[in-house]
């Protein structure tokens, strides 16, 4: 168990241990581990007030429920000046009440839940009084209405708790209007265009999210956005019918978010979220192409309609996006600038990986079919380099996450390939086995780790 220490404290055993590093009194591995020993107290209430607000979320959402359920059981029999008042009142009550819980009753908490419930009723506001009037309308544009008039509440607020149902709208937005096929887009406001209909003005709505988590350091809202952002490029490789190749794409974008989170080195709670956020999502991406026939798919679709050129040059662009990271990094070095410790194995294994996803598309367009297996092949090839480099790096700096995440990968890669390979061969007899296998070897590593931990505590 971690042992709590105040955050001034736990500020000077850092800088402490820091230097002690500088001196070579201790190793990069010794360093970790004296820092993973303790938890400042900041750290521990702020997993309290997470766990909190979580649990205030969820009973929130659902007393917003319980209202819509409430007002509809009745909703039929009321004229359209008693719907519009209720709407309204409703409304305004709980922004009065939201104003009176910040600036009167200094309680941030019951604000946030009194400013949730109102973006709730705003938005329900927004479809209820189109049914009144019977108004028929390009209906994404609800979604969007109702997230762009929430993000000034949350912008204005104290958590994330307004951020996730501002993410959670806007990403509905980009996807319904992708999927409407209406020709008409909010980059010409509703004019008929010859481009695809797509959520384009998603980056201005997502803008006062990453200004707000930089501005407050909030990691939460900083992962929101980012996944935010990765599914407003899907939806747009979707509206531009970039088919199959959308998945190699978004594995690049992933692997990017990877490669940035472990360059940058201002605000370290938000580029570690990005960082995370990239290992995390990277490996399912791979498996996806690692299948032939996933690779067959990708070329034989091959068509003019299906904008592969337009994947191409995306493609490029991302790729380029990591060498102007890489060259950063680069520079940093060549001039000697502090930088956080980066592991060289991991880094050259986000750019690999970023490379193999974002040039597939160009590979695939001029190369045809002839690739598909150079591509299935690279790609078991680096789901296998992925799960040792995990180990090796949570082996090096005493990480258990890394050293799990580098474990269970590898053994989902082998319960995959042989679904793959030899299902019909071994059947559920030959499944078994390898999941008996498989067991007795998280088994083993578990209390290998276990040695190791308290072997390591003793030196």
């Amino acid at each position: 168990m971690k042992k709590q220490i105040s955050q001034h404290m736990m500020d000077w055993l850092k800088t402490e241990v820091h230097c002690w590093k500088s001196e070579a009194i201790i190793s990069e591995n010794q360093l970790n581990s004296i820092i993973s020993q303790y938890d400042s107290k900041a750290d521990s209430e702020q997993k309290k007030t997470t766990a909190f607000y979580t649990l205030i979320s969820a009973a929130s959402i659902l007393a917003g429920a319980a209202l819509l359920l409430l007002i509809g059981y009745n909703w039929e029999i009321l004229n359209y000046i008693a719907k519009l008042a209720i709407i309204f009142g409703i409304t305004i009550s709980f922004q009065c009440l939201t104003l009176v819980s910040r600036f009167g009753w200094k309680n941030n908490v019951l604000s946030e839940i009194f400013s949730l419930l109102s973006c709730i009723s705003y938005g329900s506001g927004i479809w209820l009084i189109a049914q009144i009037f019977n108004l028929n309308a390009h209906y994404p544009d609800g979604f969007y209405w109702w997230a762009l008039g929430s993000i000034p509440l949350a912008f204005l607020g104290q958590s994330s708790l307004l951020w996730f149902l501002v993410i959670v709208l806007e990403i509905i937005w980009c996807f319904t209007e992708a999927d409407a096929n209406f020709n008409s887009t909010w980059l010409f406001f509703g004019r008929d265009t010859q481009l695809p209909s797509a959520a384009y003005l998603m980056p201005l709505l997502l803008l006062p999210g990453f200004i707000w988590a930089y501005l407050k350091n909030c990691p939460t809202t900083m992962a929101l956005h980012l996944i935010g952002f990765a599914c407003w490029c899907l939806s747009l490789w979707i509206a531009w019918n970039f088919q199959s190749l959308a998945v190699p794409l978004l594995g690049a974008l992933f692997a990017l978010y990877w490669l940035a989170g472990m360059v940058i080195k201002t605000k370290e709670k938000l580029v570690f979220v990005s960082h995370q956020i990239g290992l995390l999502a990277t490996w399912p991406m791979l498996c996806i192409i690692s299948f032939y026939s996933f690779q067959q798919e990708i070329t034989e679709r091959i068509k003019p309609e299906h904008n592969h050129g337009y994947a191409v040059i995306d493609g490029v662009l991302i790729f380029l996006m990591g060498i102007t990271i890489l060259l950063i990094y680069s520079r940093s070095t060549f001039l000697k600038i502090s930088l956080k410790y980066i592991s060289p194995k991991e880094l050259i294994l986000a750019f690999t990986i970023l490379t193999q996803f974002s040039l597939m598309p160009a590979i695939s367009y001029y190369f045809g079919s002839e690739s598909s297996f150079a591509m299935v092949l690279t790609a078991n090839i680096l789901m296998l380099i992925y799960p040792a480099v995990m180990m090796d790096e949570g082996l090096k700096t005493n990480s258990s996450p890394k050293f799990f995440l580098g474990v269970s990968t590898f053994l989902l890669w082998t319960i995959i390939r042989y679904f793959d390979l030899f299902g019909n061969v071994g059947g559920m007899l030959g499944a078994s086995l390898l999941f008996f296998l498989s067991s007795l070897a998280l088994i083993g590593l578990a209390f290998f780790w276990r040695q190791r931990k308290a072997g390591f505590h003793v030196n």
